[in-house]
C-alpha cells in the first residue's frame, strides 16, 4: 500500500511539472495555451521505446488494443494521464477503516 502512494505521488508531480512545463513554453512563445501530448512527450525523451511498445502490443496482445486504445492515451495532455493516473495509485495506496458491523 505504501508503495502504491509513493508511485502516486511521483506521478502527481510529474503531472505538475508537464503542467508547468506547457503553461512556460505556451507563455514564451506567445501564442494560445496549449498542452503536449503523452505521445509527443514521450517521443521527444525516447523515440525507440514508443516504437518498441507499439509492436509489442500489435503483434503479441492485439492490433485493436493499439489504435484507438493506446492512441487515445497518447493524444491527451501529459499532465492529465499522470495525473489521474497519481490520484488513484494514491487512493489505491491508502489504507482503509475497518468497520466493526457488530459494534453499537
Amino acid at each position: 500500500m505504501f508503495l502504491l502512494r509513493i508511485i502516486g505521488g511521483w506521478s502527481i508531480l510529474v503531472a505538475i511539472i508537464a503542467l508547468v512545463n506547457d503553461v512556460t513554453q505556451s507563455y514564451q512563445s506567445g501564442a494560445k495555451l496549449a498542452f503536449a501530448s503523452l505521445g509527443k512527450d514521450w517521443y521527444a525523451l525516447s523515440p525507440g521505446t514508443l516504437n518498441v511498445l507499439q509492436a509489442g502490443i500489435e503483434r503479441h496482445v492485439h492490433p485493436m488494443l493499439w489504435d484507438p486504445g493506446m492512441l487515445t492515451v497518447l493524444r491527451t495532455p501529459a499532465f492529465a494521464v499522470f495525473g489521474v493516473l497519481g490520484v488513484v495509485l494514491y487512493g489505491l495506496g491508502l489504507r482503509r477503516r475497518r468497520t466493526n458491523i457488530f459494534a453499537n
